[in-house]
């Protein structure tokens, strides 16, 4: 069992429950999300390895070389990629902005009891946590909804150890990754101030549209040439077709699909903060964070929604 309290800037006595650094219910749409669909996008719970496949394609490691290794999770959600961290032996604080930490602490409470995670509701930028102390810091799906790009960057690197690897990605406003829809509904869509009259909302919405969005797809899947790109169209949909792909490709259930369209819908259309950041944009801020607070850049590249990077701390 591991005694977390030389990471945390209070000792504590108990780690059997989530610690709550923060009250603030801002972004609670996030945890009305992730408590609704606490199970969806874990690889144990929908029988795919979505989330280990993405969270490795996001960076150069190897799942030996989490073993042994102290994790800090930023905008952990739900804990699909907490479940990969623990099953290849890091040792976890896993932080949330948002009560979607109680979904991951629910989901991963047998390795909070062993020692192995320890979930903290908490404000990136004040989070209860000692700096320079982590072997790896991971923040996924996170950044461009704080409103602070830069800022957040920062804050994180200032958790690495002398050898700490930050592992991040952020949106892409690219023609490629761009789906206006999105940000013709948010204004309207935040209007309607209860979640479950949001959810409501969106869960209607794709039970209109599913079935014409199932057929379209089924029939343009693989397909190349013009096809492709009419593929492209119908997966910038308003709603998010990304489930569909999962049970095309053999990955999930259509069941889960429809689920994950929902949830993903109900993602896009809903946060406070969006702002993504152009190719050129993003290499900027990365090579100045380099600049600033002697890192490495290991690796830069499209992935997911936008752009991930490996960074590095540079030897003395």
């Amino acid at each position: 069992m591991i005694n977390f309290n030389h990471v945390l800037v209070e000792n504590i006595t108990d780690t059997g429950d989530v610690i709550r650094h923060n009250s603030d219910s801002y972004h609670e749409n996030f945890g009305f999300q992730w408590n609704k669909f606490n199970k969806l996008q874990l690889d144990s719970f929908n029988g795919s390895t979505e989330s280990e496949d993405r969270f490795f394609e996001q960076n150069l490691l190897q799942p030996s070389d989490l073993k042994g290794k102290l994790v800090l999770e930023v905008g952990a959600g739900c804990g699909r990629f907490t479940e990969i961290l623990l099953k290849y032996g890091a040792v976890v604080v896993a932080v949330d902005y948002s009560s979607a930490i109680d979904a991951n602490y629910n989901n991963h409470s047998e390795h909070v009891s062993q020692g192995n995670l320890i979930c903290i509701q908490a404000d990136v930028f004040d989070m209860p946590v000692k700096a320079s102390c982590f072997d790896i810091v991971i923040c996924y799906g996170v950044i461009q909804h704080t409103g602070r790009n830069k800022a957040c960057l920062e804050k994180l690197t200032s958790f690495l150890n002398p050898s700490g690897l930050l592992l991040v990605d952020i949106y892409s406003n690219s023609l490629k990754h761009y789906n206006p829809w999105v940000y013709l509904i948010r204004p309207f869509f935040s209007r309607v101030k209860n979640y479950q009259s949001q959810m409501h909302f969106v869960e209607k919405f794709v039970d209109f549209v599913f079935p014409a969005q199932l057929k379209i797809l089924s029939f343009l899947h693989s397909k190349q040439g013009i096809l492709k790109y009419l593929r492209y169209f119908v997966n910038r949909s308003p709603n998010s077709v990304y489930g569909i792909n999962l049970f095309l490709d053999g990955k999930i259930s259509i069941e889960h699909a429809k689920q994950w369209s929902v949830m993903d819908t109900y993602d896009g259309w809903m946060p406070h903060h969006d702002d993504p950041v152009s190719k050129k944009q993003w290499a900027s801020l990365l090579a100045e964070l380099c600049i600033n607070q002697s890192l490495m850049l290991d690796l830069n590249k499209i992935c997911g929604q936008g752009h991930c990077a490996q960074l590095s701390k540079c030897s003395s």
